[in-house]
């Protein structure tokens, strides 16, 4: 068992670089990562069938993202069949840089919903509800229902299932799924909603009022640390020429933001029963994670061509550099120091 900030930071590392590329080469890298990673570890979960759901989510999604692209992107120069002109929104050529383009697109969809299935599968949620910070006890509630939701979806669905076999019903397809959607969802959002309630039920992170002038202080410097962090992001993206005082502007928001968040959390009382152990492990797999996060966000900040795959206006084959590809194999780390078999 992995320190949910051990997880937390796999997590990281992993939807970086999903995020930062449209490489196929590096996302089928990343892709055969998180699978052996859910298949040394996650097999073993109670919510293993939620990855299958995932999976097959995510293949839809590849699908619908693969024609949509290829039928509305009427670009590129390598023209694979017409439509007539007149038809709306799909009527012109049919090229192949668009069908790569929506393809492309469809395996980063699949690669950030697995790299979430994965995660949903091997983190203890309760332990990393733990972990909240104590000043954003109002949001512990709404935390706890988005982050419950899933877990205990896949688990009505399975109960459903099982209890469909018992009375000798076979799933034959998704049409016997679809009448099932209603309930399934519900009773998610109901045990959800039951665990939300029991944790306001025991006062979870309940701080008594602050001063009026105190609060005052912490709205207006929340906002101040929001509107620097607006503005970093903001030149950053559209000011190529101020890039590094729009960073250093939004470093300098987030760290007022954290220093806020953490004075105002220190009248919240909280007790533990236990304090979670960081083991050896934890530490190899955390020294990992955060190589992979300083390397991808150094080439997405000093060298971002690397990572970008030209499709217009000629496909080809996509580049690869052995760096950037050796550089996603961390992501295994915590399949091979688990010390399973």
């Amino acid at each position: 068992m992995y320190h949910p900030l051990t997880w937390l930071l796999w997590l990281a590392a992993a939807v970086v670089p999903a995020l930062a590329t449209r490489n196929p080469l590096y996302l089928l890298i990343l892709l055969l990562t998180i699978a052996v990673v859910y298949i040394a570890l996650g097999t073993r979960s109670p919510l293993a069938a939620s990855w299958g759901l995932f999976l097959r989510a995510g293949l839809l999604l590849w699908g619908t993202t693969f024609v949509f692209d290829a039928l509305t992107a009427h670009y590129g120069t390598t023209i694979l069949f017409s439509l007539p002109r007149r038809w709306p929104v799909i009527g012109g050529r049919i090229t192949l840089e668009a069908a790569v383009f929506g393809a492309t697109s469809g395996l980063a969809l699949v690669t950030l919903l697995l790299v979430f299935a994965t995660f949903n599968a091997l983190v203890d949620h309760y332990r990393l509800l733990r972990l909240l910070p104590p000043s954003l006890y109002q949001a512990g509630v709404v935390t706890s229902i988005a982050m419950t939701f899933v877990p205990h979806t896949a688990a009505g669905l399975k109960d459903i299932r099982e209890a469909q076999a018992v009375r000798g019903h076979r799933f034959r397809g998704l049409r016997d799924l679809l009448p099932l959607f209603v309930p399934l969802v519900t009773s998610g959002l109901e045990r959800a909603i039951q665990l939300a309630e029991a944790m306001e039920a025991r006062g979870f992170s309940r701080v008594a009022s602050p001063a009026q002038a105190s609060s005052r202080l912490h709205k207006l410097a929340l906002s101040v640390a929001t509107l620097a962090c607006c503005i970093g992001l903001f030149g950053y993206s559209y000011s190529p020429l101020g890039r590094w005082p729009a960073l250093a502007l939004l470093a300098a928001g987030l760290a007022l933001l954290f220093l806020t968040l953490h004075r105002m959390g220190r009248g919240a009382g909280r007790t533990r029963y236990r304090r979670e152990l960081w083991r050896r492990r934890d530490t190899l797999t955390s020294l990992a994670s955060g190589a992979v996060l300083v390397i991808f966000l150094g080439l997405l900040v000093l060298s971002p061509e690397v990572l970008v795959y030209p499709i217009y206006p000629r496909v080809t084959w996509p580049p690869f550099e052995p760096l950037v590809g050796l550089a996603l194999l961390p992501v295994v780390v915590p399949a091979l120091v688990a010390g399973y078999r």
